[in-house]
């Protein structure tokens, strides 16, 4: 039995493998910040799953930064660290890897019915490809190569953004007054989709309120939707542009899981188009490059498999 745990700002998410590692046992989903760590989460989970076998291998994979040995979760305030997980748990082994870094690793077993195309592109080349997920943050990696698997995590979504209009540089002037960092990830995450709703409408929604509106018709929550979408298209395109991913472009997070019945909608795609294509200049270029939806629920969790799987042969 092997442990396997996706850790995010809003969810982390529990399972468990074994041999041949082609379906997660015991699977189980809580609040992150209802913890005051992740520590804390494993010891419920082991608790309520009620294991009575020593588990010698664990892999973890975390939203936010790792450097020697250590993750650094933006949204939690969380460190976590090899040596204390072998120390409190008993592990003989831990991987520890960036969140975005094993869901691009999914690649390698999702199939045909996890993805959503949204853009055909042109067949030239398998690798790179580029990932982004917009959730409680906003990550994004790039896979460079498949074999040997090379993963470029990244901090993209901390860089700051660059507004093209009167309403964005107002929305940032918004941003100011709360103290926010003005980056991409406060601008196209789920805190980022509150903002908007209250930055248009004076009044303070959590994202899910705002999902379901908008699944309803509701007018105000289909404009902060379909900005979404237009900066959702602007983010894909910077993202090509620095990365040039011949292989596809795969957009995931639990925010597009939340509004995956949108991708499928003409006037939303057209407005992820419209944002992906603003760069009239680059317009030859991004129109080289697939863009995909994921639509499996842990492509986390999935990437984590398929990482255990090569490490372990």
């Amino acid at each position: 039995m092997i442990l396997l745990v996706d850790v995010g700002g809003t969810y982390t998410r529990l399972t468990l493998v074994k041999k041949p590692y082609n379906k997660f046992l015991k699977f189980k989903k809580y609040k992150s910040k209802s913890f005051s760590h992740l520590y804390k989460i494993i010891e419920k989970y082991f608790e309520e799953i009620d294991i009575n076998q020593k588990l010698e291998i664990a892999f973890f994979a975390v939203a936010g930064p790792i450097i020697r040995e250590k993750a650094y979760l933006t949204n939690l305030n969380w460190v976590i660290s090899i040596k204390d997980l072998k120390k409190k748990f008993k592990f003989k082994k831990v991987i520890l890897v960036n969140d975005l870094y094993a869901l691009s690793a999914s690649i390698f077993i999702l199939k045909n019915k996890d993805l959503l195309k949204i853009k055909e592109g042109k067949k030239i080349k398998k690798e790179p490809k580029a990932f982004v997920a917009p959730g409680t943050g906003l990550g994004e990696a790039i896979l460079i190569k498949e074999n040997p698997l090379v993963i470029l995590p990244t901090e993209g979504g901390h860089t700051y953004f660059s507004p093209l209009n009167e309403e964005e540089i107002n929305y940032l002037k918004f941003l100011e007054k709360k103290k926010e960092e003005l980056s991409w990830e406060k601008v196209l995450s789920g805190k980022a989709l509150s903002y908007w709703y209250e930055y248009y409408f004076d009044e303070a929604l959590e994202p899910e309120e705002i999902s379901e509106l908008a699944k309803n018709n509701h007018s105000k929550a289909l404009k902060v939707i379909q900005k979404y979408f237009e900066l959702l298209g602007r983010k894909v395109s910077q993202l090509a542009l620095y990365s040039l991913p011949l292989g596809g472009i795969y957009i995931s997070g639990g925010v597009s899981q939340g509004l995956k019945e949108f991708f499928q909608r003409q006037e939303f795609k057209n407005k992820l188009l419209e944002g992906y294509f603003s760069n009239i200049k680059m317009k030859t270029l991004l129109q080289n490059f697939s863009i995909f939806l994921i639509l499996h629920p842990n492509p986390t969790l999935l990437g984590a498999l398929a990482i255990l799987r090569t490490q372990l042969k």
